[in-house]
């Protein structure tokens, strides 16, 4: 049997929550807190509601967002929703930043910037250097592509190769095979001259 402490309980979650919602902009960490307690101990059937009802009826968003916000929550913390409400951040980039960050700020250049309103500007200007050590070393990573002596090399030896099977003895599916392989790669080399001539395609401009 329901007691009316468990109707006490759920009472002030969900009051929480309805004013959370209304500053959900300044409250984001804590509105996820909130909705992962609510969720977890299932307080919304107490208003005979389920999970999605109660995020559409009394949080005022889709429970697809509520479960991204507690999912963010779980494994980012505090600190990624405070430094979201300072700077624009996608989840994929805190990642990768994620270890220069702590409930006592981001740290960068040798200093650690409290996540405040005050440090805004020196936040955003830090982690759009970041972004941008990230991108160059990305870039870094990536193979660089081969000349035209390497591709001519590779060419040829891929060639002797398929020649050199030819000339061994095959049963008849394996020679069907081979067969196929090298009308496979004359109709290929038949097309690349057009694409060659051409160049890469240019996008068309959107509509604004």
């Amino acid at each position: 049997m329901e007691t009316p402490r468990e109707w006490v309980d759920a009472g002030a979650w969900v009051g929480r929550q309805q004013a959370f919602a209304v500053i959900a902009n300044k409250c984001s960490a804590a509105q996820a807190l909130c909705l992962k307690q609510v969720r977890e101990t299932r307080l919304y059937e107490k208003l005979d509601l389920t999970w999605d009802e109660f995020c559409k009826e009394y949080a005022g968003i889709g429970r697809a967002y509520a479960d991204r916000l507690i999912q963010q929550h779980e494994e980012f913390g505090e600190a990624y929703f405070r430094l979201s409400e300072i700077a624009r951040i996608s989840p994929e980039t805190y990642r990768q930043i994620s270890s220069q960050v702590s409930d006592e700020g981001l740290e960068f250049d040798g200093r650690k910037l409290a996540l405040t309103p005050e440090n805004a500007p020196k936040i955003r200007a830090a982690i759009q250097t970041l972004r941008a050590q990230l991108q160059q070393v990305r870039e870094a990573r990536q193979p660089a592509s081969p000349g035209i002596t390497q591709l001519l090399i590779r060419m040829d030896a891929l060639l002797e190769e398929v020649a050199t099977m030819s000339r061994c003895l095959l049963d008849p599916g394996r020679r069907a095979g081979l067969q196929g392989l090298v009308a496979y790669a004359v109709n290929k080399w038949t097309h690349l001259p057009r694409a060659v001539q051409d160049g890469p395609t240019q996008s068309r401009p959107s509509a604004p």
